[in-house]
């Protein structure tokens, strides 16, 4: 009869020390786009759209003396139409939603993704201490980093096993 040894994290043996380098999890300051495509509460949701079309986004930031407050998205807007078909007239302010999810730089891509699975939002802009906008970070861009890195593994897996 075998006794099975209990393991630890990432299946070593307990009281034992994993060698080679630990994974460090990517900082949010290394994948944020900071091209950020930003509006005033006063701008008008047809310029909003525009916007949105002539820079191929999905979202703008509504800022005010260059901190966030608040993010209009392509769905939102879409969305109002059904309450206010006149919704091209109306200004960003109107359409902004109660409250304002946003990340810093200290950030981890494990921690953006947390908080924005906890919020249920799919955009994080990112401020510097004092709130104002530095970037952004999209679930779609968590996603692309964390499949290059099951890629990445993947990889070293297929090369190192006889069964692939």
């Amino acid at each position: 009869m075998r006794q099975q040894q209990s393991r630890g994290q990432f299946g070593q043996q307990q009281g034992q020390q994993m060698s080679g380098p630990s994974l460090q999890p990517a900082g949010i300051d290394e994948i944020m786009a900071t091209d950020v495509v930003t509006a005033d509460r006063d701008t008008p949701i047809a310029t909003v759209v525009a916007a949105m079309d002539e820079y191929d986004v999905g979202s703008v930031v509504v800022v005010e003396d260059g901190k966030p407050v608040g993010i209009l998205t392509d769905r939102r807007i879409a969305l109002a139409l059904e309450d206010a078909p006149d919704v091209t007239e109306r200004t960003a302010e109107d359409l902004l939603s109660e409250s304002l999810v946003t990340g810093s730089t200290e950030m981890t891509v494990f921690e953006a993704l947390d908080r924005m699975s906890e919020e249920n939002i799919r955009r994080l802009p990112i401020v510097d201490d004092d709130g104002s906008l530095l970037g952004i970070v999209t679930l779609d861009d968590l996603l692309f980093v964390l499949g290059r890195e099951f890629q990445k593994a993947t990889s070293i897996i297929e090369a190192q096993s006889e069964r692939m």
